[in-house]
C-alpha cells in the first residue's frame, strides 16, 4: 500500500468480465469500497477499487506494483470466469490464469465471492466422485492451483442442459436456486428480487475479522455457492471464518425447493430464440444476450417430486489462508453474498399456477417475507462491512486496524441499488435482469 496525503490507499482490482453475457453483482463493490475511509490509531484507510477484465490480465496489468487486492465477484464474472476458464488446451487461458497466480505469489490479495471462490479451488463432489457433469468438470479445471481449499458440489449442472435431467432433475443442485426465482413478495404487498435464500451462518470469533463481532452468526444472502473442504493437513495456515447452518437447506422447510424437470424439447429452445430475437428489438438491448434469453424463456417446465438436497450441513463457507512463500498472499474465500440485501421471514412456494413454465418468469417465489425498513438500510448494508473487512486483511491491514462493523447511510448511490436491483417495477426486463 502506498500512502497519499498520509492516508494508506487500499488499491482493488475488480474482476469485471462476463464472459457468457450473465450479468453480476460486481457493480455493488465501487459502492461499498470506493472512498470509503476510517482511522485506527492515528492512521487513516482509505480503498479506491478499478474494473480490470481479461485483455488487462493478459497484458500483465494485474500486478502488486498498482494493486494490493483483487476481487472477484460472483455471478456472471465468478461463475462464467469458472465455466469458461475450464478450456485450459487454450493459450489465453493457461496465461491468463499464471498471471493471477503471480499476482497472488508476489503477495498480492484475493477475496472471492460465491463463484469468485469456485474460480480459485479445485470441486469436490458428492460420495468421492470426481466431476463428471460438464459444469463439473468446469469448475474443477478451471482453479488457479493456489488455494489449498476445495469447493464442494454434492452434484452441480445447469437447469435445462443437463442431458438426465427428465429422470434426474434434482442433481442440477445449487443452480436450482439460481435461475428461478420469481419476484418474492412481502406482507404488506410489495415485490421484490429474492434470488436464493438469506442464511444464518454460524460465525467463528478466532480470526480478525469477526474477532469482535457480538454474535455467533449472522444472515448472509446465500446464491448458490458451493460449500468448501478444508485438507486434513494442509500446507499453510488456514482458518475457518463461518459455517453452513446445522439445518441442511433440504431439511429448512422454509427454504427447500423441488426439481423441475424441462418438458420442451427442441421445439421449446427454437420458440425462444425466436421470443428472445424479439424481446431484445423491443427493448433495444444487446444482441450477445440472445443466447442467454433464449435459455431463460425456454419452456415448458414441469414440477417434480423430488427435493433439491445440498449437503452443507456445517460445511464451511468463509475461510482465510495464507500463500506459504516468502510473500505470505492472504485469500479469503466467501462463498455467499455479504454485498446483497438480506430480508427476515417468509418461505418458498413452488410457483405452478398456470401452463406454461419458464426459468425467466420463475418456478419458485418467495412468500410472506417481513416488510422491509422504511430506507431498507437494514436490508441492503446489513453485511458491507464483511466486505471492506474481508478486502481490509486480504490486502494486510493490521488486525486491529479493521474497518469498523457498521450499516451504511442510504445515499444517491445507494438509493440506484434500491430502485433496480431490489425492487421490481413489473417489467420483465427488470426481472431478468436481477437473476
Amino acid at each position: 500500500m502506498k500512502k497519499n496525503n498520509h492516508i494508506h490507499k487500499i488499491r482493488v482490482a475488480i474482476l469485471a468480465e462476463e464472459p457468457i453475457v450473465w450479468g453480476s453483482g460486481k457493480h455493488y463493490f465501487p459502492i461499498i469500497l470506493d472512498d470509503y475511509s476510517w482511522t485506527k490509531d492515528d492512521k487513516t484507510y482509505s480503498f479506491s477499487t478499478k474494473y480490470i477484465y481479461d485483455k488487462d490480465i493478459l497484458k500483465g496489468k494485474l500486478n502488486t506494483s498498482d494493486f494490493d487486492v483483487l476481487l472477484v465477484p460472483g455471478g456472471g464474472v465468478g461463475d462464467g470466469q469458472s465455466i469458461m476458464k475450464g478450456f485450459t488446451f487454450l493459450p489465453t487461458v493457461r496465461k491468463w490464469k499464471k498471471n493471477i497466480s503471480k499476482f497472488i505469489k508476489d503477495g498480492g490479495g484475493y477475496v472471492g465471492i460465491c463463484g469468485g471462490t469456485a474460480l480459485i479451488t479445485g470441486l469436490k463432489t458428492g460420495l468421492n466422485k470426481k466431476p463428471h457433469t460438464f459444469l463439473e468438470r468446469q469448475y474443477d479445471k478451471s482453479s488457479l492451483n493456489i488455494s489449498c481449499v476445495f469447493s464442494y458440489y454434492k452434484t452441480i449442472a445447469f437447469p435445462l442442459l443437463y442431458p438426465f435431467q427428465k429422470n434426474h432433475p434434482e442433481k442440477i443442485g445449487a443452480t436450482a436456486y439460481v435461475f428461478s426465482f420469481a419476484p418474492g413478495k412481502t406482507v404488506d404487498g410489495s415485490q421484490i428480487h429474492t434470488g436464493g435464500a438469506p442464511l444464518d451462518f454460524q460465525i467463528f470469533k478466532n480470526h480478525p475479522i469477526f474477532s469482535d463481532f457480538p454474535n455467533n452468526q449472522d444472515r448472509i444472502r446465500w446464491w448458490g455457492g458451493p460449500a468448501l473442504i478444508i485438507p486434513e493437513k494442509p500446507d499453510r495456515e488456514v482458518k475457518i471464518l463461518a459455517k453452513y447452518p446445522h439445518i441442511d437447506l433440504s431439511d429448512n422447510k422454509s427454504i427447500k425447493i423441488y426439481a423441475w424437470k424441462y418438458t420442451g424439447g427442441i421445439h421449446g429452445l427454437i420458440f425462444a430464440f425466436f421470443k428472445a430475437l424479439k424481446f431484445i428489438k423491443k427493448e433495444k438491448d444487446n444482441m450477445k444476450k440472445v443466447f442467454l434469453y433464449t435459455y431463460y424463456l425456454a419452456g415448458n417446465w414441469e414440477k417434480t417430486d423430488k427435493i433439491i438436497d445440498l449437503d452443507y450441513s456445517n460445511k464451511p463457507s468463509i475461510t482465510a489462508e495464507i500463500y506459504p512463500n516468502e510473500n505470505a498472499a492472504r485469500i479469503l474465500l466467501c462463498t455467499s453474498h455479504p454485498e446483497y440485501m438480506v430480508w427476515r421471514g417468509g418461505h418458498i412456494d413452488e410457483k405452478n399456477d398456470k401452463n406454461f413454465n419458464c426459468l425467466g418468469e420463475g418456478l419458485h417465489q418467495w412468500r410472506e417475507i417481513k416488510s422491509f425498513s422504511n430506507n431498507v438500510k437494514d436490508e441492503l448494508t446489513h453485511t458491507w462491512w464483511m466486505i471492506r473487512r474481508f478486502t481490509a486483511w486480504v490486502a494486510k491491514v493490521p488486525d486491529n486496524h479493521l474497518p469498523p462493523i457498521e450499516k451504511n447511510d442510504i445515499n444517491e448511490k445507494e438509493k440506484t441499488i434500491i430502485k433496480n436491483n431490489i425492487f421490481w417495477d413489473g417489467s420483465f426486463i427488470n426481472q431478468i435482469k436481477n437473476i
